[in-house]
């Protein structure tokens, strides 16, 4: 049966309301040294780690991903920049009928905001929309072993806080945010032919936690 589709939620206005909320405490930590000013730049990358759902409907479980990400202070705290996300996640349980393999390459644009608490600690909002294929290979018959391959492209919505310290006074920051993905997907199953699988077009919408660890270079 088609799911039809449905618009993704609207997180982002929630999560630019955090930053009038939390602004106020600028005031009190304006002695910080990391180059957030506006004209500086920062380069980063992290692992993340979120639940995972197989567009057919099968629970992958925890996927891990490889993020590379960039930024430009267009005002001081204020940064807008890039974001490339490579995830991969697999369960093998052949014995049990079990097996999915997802693969996702996952781009777009985020915007970042600093919040000063202290001399070398910042709270970090962060909100980004990516968008990019997916594949999954997927276990239908373990005996005779039948697979079948679902591609697609995928929407996403990411927004969350989360805390960073300066490790290198003016130049780099290691830190954590925590975050909830809001994931739209299209699409079809392919046969063990190659063709396609007429009527399995699908639309499919997962809202879920998810966590990335990241360190970040500012210039």
């Amino acid at each position: 049966m088609k799911n039809k589709p449905k618009p993704v939620p609207f997180t982002f206005g929630v999560l630019v309301s955090l930053l009038s909320l939390f602004s106020f405490l600028t005031c009190s930590a304006q002695s910080y040294t990391l180059r957030i000013k506006k004209g500086d730049y920062w380069l980063g990358g992290g692992l993340g780690i979120q639940g995972s759902v197989a567009p057919m409907g099968q629970y992958i479980g925890t996927s891990a991903s490889l993020s590379a990400k960039g930024g430009y202070f267009v005002a001081d705290k204020l940064s807008v920049g890039i974001t490339v996300t490579g995830g991969y996640s697999i369960v093998d349980k052949k014995d049990k009928g079990v097996y999915n393999r997802g693969i996702s390459f996952l781009m777009g644009p985020l915007v970042n905001y600093h919040i000063p608490i202290s001399r070398n600690f910042f709270l970090e909002p962060i909100i980004c929309t990516t968008w990019g294929p997916v594949s999954v290979k997927s276990m239908v018959s373990a005996s005779p072993e039948q697979y079948v391959k679902v591609k697609g492209h995928a929407f996403c919505e990411i927004g969350g806080i989360g805390p960073f310290f300066e490790v290198i006074p003016q130049k780099a920051e290691f830190g954590v945010q925590l975050l909830v993905a809001v994931l739209q997907q299209s699409t079809t199953i392919y046969g063990s032919n190659g063709e396609a699988v007429p009527g399995s077009k699908v639309w499919d919408n997962k809202t879920g936690p998810a966590m990335n660890v990241e360190f970040r270079l500012h210039f």
